[in-house]
C-alpha cells in the first residue's frame, strides 16, 4: 500500500470592498452586520453578513465615506457605528482617520 500525500488546502481569498484587491482572508479585517449594529470582527467568526477591508487608511476612508460598506452589508451605517469603526481602524490597521 502506498502512502498518499495530504494536499494542503489553499488559503481562503477575500476582496477589499474599497480597492477591490483580492488577498488572503487573514490579511483583511472583517466588518459584520449584526443585530446590534455594524462592528469589526477581528476573529472572523461572528455571525452575520460580512465585508472585508484591507489595512490601508485610504481603503478605510473610502469604505466608510463613500458607502462601500453600506452597499456590501446591505445596511445603513449609523454615526455611532462609523465612529467605532474609525477608532478600530486607527488603532489596528495603518491609522485611518
Amino acid at each position: 500500500m502506498t502512502a498518499t500525500k495530504a494536499h494542503a488546502r489553499p488559503a481562503p481569498q477575500r476582496t477589499c470592498v474599497a480597492c477591490r484587491t483580492t488577498t488572503n482572508k487573514r490579511g483583511l479585517v472583517r466588518i459584520v452586520r449584526t443585530a446590534d449594529g455594524i462592528v469589526a470582527d477581528p476573529t472572523g467568526k461572528l455571525d452575520g453578513r460580512g465585508a472585508y477591508v484591507c489595512g490601508q487608511s485610504a481603503c478605510w476612508d473610502e469604505a466608510l465615506g463613500k458607502g462601500r460598506l453600506e452597499h456590501s452589508l446591505k445596511a445603513k451605517l449609523t454615526a455611532k457605528d462609523a465612529d467605532a469603526l474609525r477608532a478600530y481602524a486607527a488603532t489596528h490597521s495603518g491609522g485611518a482617520r
